[in-house]
Protein backbone atom coordinates (compact mmCIF):
# COMPACT_ATOMS: atom_id res chain seq x y z
CA UNK A 1 0.00 0.00 0.00
CA UNK A 2 1.10 3.28 -0.75
CA UNK A 3 1.97 5.65 2.08
CA UNK A 4 1.34 9.12 2.43
CA UNK A 5 3.85 10.84 3.63
CA UNK A 6 3.10 14.73 6.17
CA UNK A 7 4.88 16.44 3.46
CA UNK A 8 2.24 15.24 0.53
CA UNK A 9 -0.85 15.90 2.59
CA UNK A 10 -3.12 18.94 2.64
CA UNK A 11 -4.03 19.75 6.35
CA UNK A 12 -7.60 19.46 7.49
CA UNK A 13 -7.39 23.48 8.53
CA UNK A 14 -6.70 24.41 4.73
CA UNK A 15 -8.58 21.94 3.68
CA UNK A 16 -11.90 23.77 5.64
CA UNK A 17 -10.45 27.10 4.76
CA UNK A 18 -10.42 25.70 0.59
CA UNK A 19 -14.15 24.90 1.13
CA UNK A 20 -14.72 27.83 3.31
CA UNK A 21 -13.41 30.07 0.41
CA UNK A 22 -15.35 27.90 -2.39
CA UNK A 23 -18.62 28.22 -0.22
CA UNK A 24 -17.92 32.01 0.30
CA UNK A 25 -17.55 32.61 -3.69
CA UNK A 26 -20.42 30.60 -4.42
CA UNK A 27 -22.89 32.39 -2.49
CA UNK A 28 -21.20 35.52 -4.01
CA UNK A 29 -22.00 34.49 -7.11
CA UNK A 30 -25.47 33.65 -6.17
CA UNK A 31 -25.51 37.16 -4.89
CA UNK A 32 -24.71 38.32 -8.47
CA UNK A 33 -27.59 36.21 -9.89
CA UNK A 34 -29.74 37.55 -8.18
CA UNK A 35 -28.80 40.97 -8.73
CA UNK A 36 -28.88 40.66 -12.53
CA UNK A 37 -32.32 38.84 -12.11
CA UNK A 38 -34.09 41.60 -10.50
CA UNK A 39 -31.55 44.24 -9.28
CA UNK A 40 -31.69 47.95 -9.91
CA UNK A 41 -28.42 50.04 -10.66
CA UNK A 42 -28.39 53.63 -10.96
CA UNK A 43 -27.65 57.09 -9.47
CA UNK A 44 -30.42 58.68 -7.85
CA UNK A 45 -30.84 62.32 -6.21
CA UNK A 46 -30.59 62.06 -2.19
CA UNK A 47 -32.51 65.43 -2.06
CA UNK A 48 -35.53 67.34 -3.58
CA UNK A 49 -33.07 70.33 -4.26
CA UNK A 50 -31.39 68.17 -6.75
CA UNK A 51 -27.87 69.02 -5.38
CA UNK A 52 -26.90 65.56 -4.02
CA UNK A 53 -26.84 61.93 -5.27
CA UNK A 54 -26.03 58.67 -4.50
CA UNK A 55 -25.19 55.37 -6.44
CA UNK A 56 -27.57 53.06 -5.77
CA UNK A 57 -27.87 49.12 -5.69
CA UNK A 58 -32.11 47.95 -5.13
CA UNK A 59 -32.91 44.56 -5.08
CA UNK A 60 -37.04 43.91 -4.94
CA UNK A 61 -38.84 40.77 -4.58
CA UNK A 62 -42.13 39.12 -3.21
CA UNK A 63 -42.54 38.87 0.08
CA UNK A 64 -42.84 35.21 0.08
CA UNK A 65 -39.26 35.46 -0.68
CA UNK A 66 -37.65 37.42 1.92
CA UNK A 67 -35.54 34.55 2.64
CA UNK A 68 -33.46 35.57 -0.42
CA UNK A 69 -33.45 39.03 0.67
CA UNK A 70 -31.85 38.90 4.04
CA UNK A 71 -29.37 36.10 2.77
CA UNK A 72 -28.25 39.02 0.15
CA UNK A 73 -27.89 40.92 2.80
CA UNK A 74 -26.06 38.65 4.75
CA UNK A 75 -23.81 37.33 1.69
CA UNK A 76 -22.79 41.44 1.11
CA UNK A 77 -22.53 41.84 4.48
CA UNK A 78 -24.09 45.50 3.79
CA UNK A 79 -27.23 47.24 3.15
CA UNK A 80 -30.88 47.89 4.63
CA UNK A 81 -33.84 46.34 4.02
CA UNK A 82 -37.33 47.40 3.94
CA UNK A 83 -41.31 46.00 3.58
CA UNK A 84 -43.96 47.34 1.81
CA UNK A 85 -47.36 45.25 1.35
CA UNK A 86 -46.59 43.15 -0.73
CA UNK A 87 -42.64 43.01 -1.80
CA UNK A 88 -39.63 43.70 0.73
CA UNK A 89 -36.76 45.78 -0.71
CA UNK A 90 -32.63 45.34 -0.52
CA UNK A 91 -30.90 48.82 -0.57
CA UNK A 92 -27.42 49.91 -0.64
CA UNK A 93 -27.41 53.65 -0.71
CA UNK A 94 -23.76 54.99 0.08
CA UNK A 95 -20.67 55.98 -2.21
CA UNK A 96 -18.12 54.23 0.68
CA UNK A 97 -20.23 51.23 0.39
CA UNK A 98 -20.31 51.05 -3.58
CA UNK A 99 -16.08 51.26 -3.48
CA UNK A 100 -15.46 48.81 -0.85
CA UNK A 101 -17.79 46.54 -1.64
CA UNK A 102 -19.85 46.65 -3.98
CA UNK A 103 -17.63 47.47 -7.04
CA UNK A 104 -14.97 44.73 -6.17
CA UNK A 105 -17.66 42.25 -6.20
CA UNK A 106 -18.97 43.20 -9.76
CA UNK A 107 -15.35 43.28 -10.77
CA UNK A 108 -14.77 39.86 -9.62
CA UNK A 109 -18.00 38.25 -11.02
CA UNK A 110 -19.15 39.76 -13.04
CA UNK A 111 -23.21 40.88 -13.88
CA UNK A 112 -24.19 38.65 -17.36
CA UNK A 113 -26.97 41.09 -17.99
CA UNK A 114 -26.88 44.51 -19.05
CA UNK A 115 -26.90 46.09 -15.54
CA UNK A 116 -23.23 45.49 -15.86
CA UNK A 117 -23.84 48.64 -18.01
CA UNK A 118 -25.29 50.34 -15.27
CA UNK A 119 -22.46 49.53 -12.88
CA UNK A 120 -20.03 51.14 -15.52
CA UNK A 121 -21.54 55.06 -15.19
CA UNK A 122 -21.69 54.22 -11.44
CA UNK A 123 -18.07 53.62 -11.34
CA UNK A 124 -17.31 56.76 -13.74
CA UNK A 125 -19.82 58.75 -11.69
CA UNK A 126 -18.01 57.49 -8.51
CA UNK A 127 -14.61 58.32 -10.38
CA UNK A 128 -15.35 61.66 -11.15
CA UNK A 129 -16.38 62.64 -7.98
CA UNK A 130 -13.34 61.75 -6.24
CA UNK A 131 -11.20 63.49 -9.22
CA UNK A 132 -13.18 66.42 -9.26
CA UNK A 133 -15.17 68.15 -6.00
CA UNK A 134 -17.51 70.11 -8.40
CA UNK A 135 -18.75 67.58 -9.65
CA UNK A 136 -20.58 66.50 -6.80
CA UNK A 137 -22.13 69.06 -6.83
CA UNK A 138 -22.82 69.44 -10.44
CA UNK A 139 -26.19 68.60 -11.43
CA UNK A 140 -26.08 69.07 -15.46
CA UNK A 141 -23.24 66.56 -15.39
CA UNK A 142 -24.99 64.12 -12.93
CA UNK A 143 -28.18 64.23 -15.73
CA UNK A 144 -25.88 63.73 -18.42
CA UNK A 145 -24.39 60.38 -16.68
CA UNK A 146 -28.16 59.42 -15.64
CA UNK A 147 -29.29 59.68 -19.56
CA UNK A 148 -25.93 57.67 -20.58
CA UNK A 149 -27.30 55.12 -17.87
CA UNK A 150 -30.49 54.88 -19.45
CA UNK A 151 -29.22 54.76 -22.80
CA UNK A 152 -26.80 51.92 -21.85
CA UNK A 153 -29.46 49.69 -20.78
CA UNK A 154 -31.70 49.97 -23.52
CA UNK A 155 -31.29 46.48 -25.40
CA UNK A 156 -33.23 47.90 -28.39
CA UNK A 157 -31.35 50.78 -29.55
CA UNK A 158 -27.74 49.08 -28.33
CA UNK A 159 -25.76 46.41 -29.16
CA UNK A 160 -25.11 43.95 -27.05
CA UNK A 161 -20.98 44.08 -27.14
CA UNK A 162 -21.39 47.89 -25.86
CA UNK A 163 -23.97 46.91 -22.64
CA UNK A 164 -22.98 43.35 -21.58
CA UNK A 165 -20.07 42.30 -19.86
CA UNK A 166 -17.29 41.00 -22.05
CA UNK A 167 -17.78 37.09 -20.90
CA UNK A 168 -20.30 37.11 -23.20
CA UNK A 169 -18.00 37.67 -26.33
CA UNK A 170 -14.29 36.73 -25.24
CA UNK A 171 -14.40 33.59 -25.88
CA UNK A 172 -15.46 31.68 -22.76
CA UNK A 173 -17.88 29.30 -23.32
CA UNK A 174 -21.68 29.73 -22.26
CA UNK A 175 -21.75 26.89 -19.99
CA UNK A 176 -18.72 28.92 -18.21
CA UNK A 177 -20.83 32.17 -18.46
CA UNK A 178 -23.51 30.15 -17.12
CA UNK A 179 -21.89 29.62 -13.90
CA UNK A 180 -24.05 27.52 -11.71
CA UNK A 181 -24.41 29.35 -8.87
CA UNK A 182 -24.77 32.69 -10.58
CA UNK A 183 -27.59 30.48 -12.55
CA UNK A 184 -29.20 29.34 -9.39
CA UNK A 185 -29.37 33.02 -7.92
CA UNK A 186 -30.73 34.64 -11.53
CA UNK A 187 -33.41 31.45 -11.35
CA UNK A 188 -34.40 32.12 -7.96
CA UNK A 189 -35.06 35.95 -8.66
CA UNK A 190 -36.88 35.07 -12.61
CA UNK A 191 -37.98 31.48 -12.63
CA UNK A 192 -40.15 29.21 -11.45
CA UNK A 193 -40.08 25.44 -11.01
CA UNK A 194 -44.15 24.67 -11.14
CA UNK A 195 -46.63 21.97 -11.14
CA UNK A 196 -50.04 21.59 -13.33
CA UNK A 197 -53.08 20.62 -12.01
CA UNK A 198 -52.76 17.63 -13.95
CA UNK A 199 -49.40 16.79 -11.93
CA UNK A 200 -46.86 17.65 -14.54
CA UNK A 201 -44.03 19.42 -14.11
CA UNK A 202 -42.25 22.55 -15.34
CA UNK A 203 -40.59 25.15 -15.63
CA UNK A 204 -40.32 28.71 -16.86
CA UNK A 205 -37.88 31.89 -17.06
CA UNK A 206 -38.18 34.82 -18.78
CA UNK A 207 -37.38 38.07 -19.61
CA UNK A 208 -38.12 41.64 -21.84
CA UNK A 209 -34.22 43.17 -21.71
CA UNK A 210 -31.64 40.74 -20.93
CA UNK A 211 -32.78 37.84 -23.59
CA UNK A 212 -29.24 36.97 -24.37
CA UNK A 213 -29.72 35.01 -20.93
CA UNK A 214 -32.79 33.37 -21.80
CA UNK A 215 -31.27 31.97 -25.67
CA UNK A 216 -28.28 31.02 -23.61
CA UNK A 217 -30.01 28.94 -20.78
CA UNK A 218 -32.08 27.29 -24.00
CA UNK A 219 -28.96 26.66 -25.68
CA UNK A 220 -26.74 25.11 -23.26
CA UNK A 221 -29.23 22.79 -21.91
CA UNK A 222 -30.54 21.84 -25.08
CA UNK A 223 -34.55 22.36 -24.99
CA UNK A 224 -36.48 20.97 -27.43
CA UNK A 225 -39.43 23.30 -27.01
CA UNK A 226 -38.83 26.76 -28.97
CA UNK A 227 -38.81 29.95 -27.07
CA UNK A 228 -41.91 31.87 -27.01
CA UNK A 229 -41.89 35.55 -27.92
CA UNK A 230 -44.75 37.48 -26.99
CA UNK A 231 -45.04 41.41 -26.82
CA UNK A 232 -41.41 42.12 -26.84
CA UNK A 233 -40.98 38.95 -23.68
CA UNK A 234 -39.29 36.05 -24.19
CA UNK A 235 -39.84 33.08 -22.39
CA UNK A 236 -38.50 29.46 -21.81
CA UNK A 237 -41.15 26.95 -20.69
CA UNK A 238 -40.49 23.24 -21.28
CA UNK A 239 -42.33 20.37 -19.53
CA UNK A 240 -39.35 17.91 -21.21
CA UNK A 241 -38.71 15.46 -17.96
CA UNK A 242 -34.85 15.35 -19.84
CA UNK A 243 -34.84 18.79 -19.48
CA UNK A 244 -35.91 19.35 -16.33
CA UNK A 245 -33.37 16.84 -14.73
CA UNK A 246 -30.51 18.22 -16.11
CA UNK A 247 -31.63 22.15 -14.85
CA UNK A 248 -32.60 20.40 -11.67
CA UNK A 249 -29.03 18.86 -11.75
CA UNK A 250 -27.20 21.89 -12.46
CA UNK A 251 -28.77 23.79 -9.44
CA UNK A 252 -29.98 21.38 -7.47
CA UNK A 253 -28.48 21.98 -3.63
CA UNK A 254 -27.84 25.92 -4.79
CA UNK A 255 -30.69 28.20 -4.10
CA UNK A 256 -30.75 30.57 -0.51
CA UNK A 257 -33.91 31.86 -0.59
CA UNK A 258 -37.29 30.12 -0.71
CA UNK A 259 -37.17 28.48 -3.67
CA UNK A 260 -34.37 25.68 -1.77
CA UNK A 261 -37.20 24.85 -0.23
CA UNK A 262 -40.21 24.83 -3.61
CA UNK A 263 -37.20 22.83 -5.76
CA UNK A 264 -36.46 20.45 -2.85
CA UNK A 265 -40.64 19.39 -3.37
CA UNK A 266 -40.87 19.79 -6.85
CA UNK A 267 -37.38 17.77 -7.75
CA UNK A 268 -38.72 14.80 -4.98
CA UNK A 269 -42.13 14.49 -6.74
CA UNK A 270 -40.43 15.09 -10.08
CA UNK A 271 -38.18 11.59 -9.23
CA UNK A 272 -41.01 9.77 -7.43
CA UNK A 273 -43.97 10.21 -10.17
CA UNK A 274 -46.93 10.04 -7.68
CA UNK A 275 -49.81 11.80 -8.27
CA UNK A 276 -50.87 11.84 -4.91
CA UNK A 277 -47.86 13.24 -3.63
CA UNK A 278 -47.40 15.40 -6.50
CA UNK A 279 -50.53 17.64 -6.10
CA UNK A 280 -49.79 17.62 -2.44
CA UNK A 281 -46.22 19.14 -3.35
CA UNK A 282 -48.46 21.28 -5.37
CA UNK A 283 -51.00 22.53 -2.83
CA UNK A 284 -48.04 23.21 -0.13
CA UNK A 285 -45.78 25.66 -2.81
CA UNK A 286 -49.68 27.91 -3.00
CA UNK A 287 -49.73 28.01 0.54
CA UNK A 288 -46.35 29.84 1.33
CA UNK A 289 -47.35 32.65 -1.55
CA UNK A 290 -50.87 32.50 -0.13
CA UNK A 291 -49.72 33.28 3.45
CA UNK A 292 -47.18 35.80 2.76
CA UNK A 293 -49.67 38.12 0.25
CA UNK A 294 -51.60 38.56 3.56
Amino acid sequence: MHKLNKNSCISSETTREDINNKQIGNEQKWAVGLIDGDGHIGIEWSNKEQTKWVPVLKVTLHRYNSRAIYRLKKVLGIGSVNYSKTYITYRVRSKKLWRSVLIPLFDQFNLRSMKYAAVTVVKEALHRAMLNARFVKDPQQIKQLQQSLDRKTDSISLSLSLSLSPIWYDGTSLKTVLDLSWLAGFIEAEGSFYILSSAQHGFAIGQAYDRHIIHAIHSVFNIKSALKNKNNYLMLDTKNAASLYLIAEAVNGRFLGIKSFEFSLWLRTLRKKKTFQTLKAKSIMASIRKRCEK
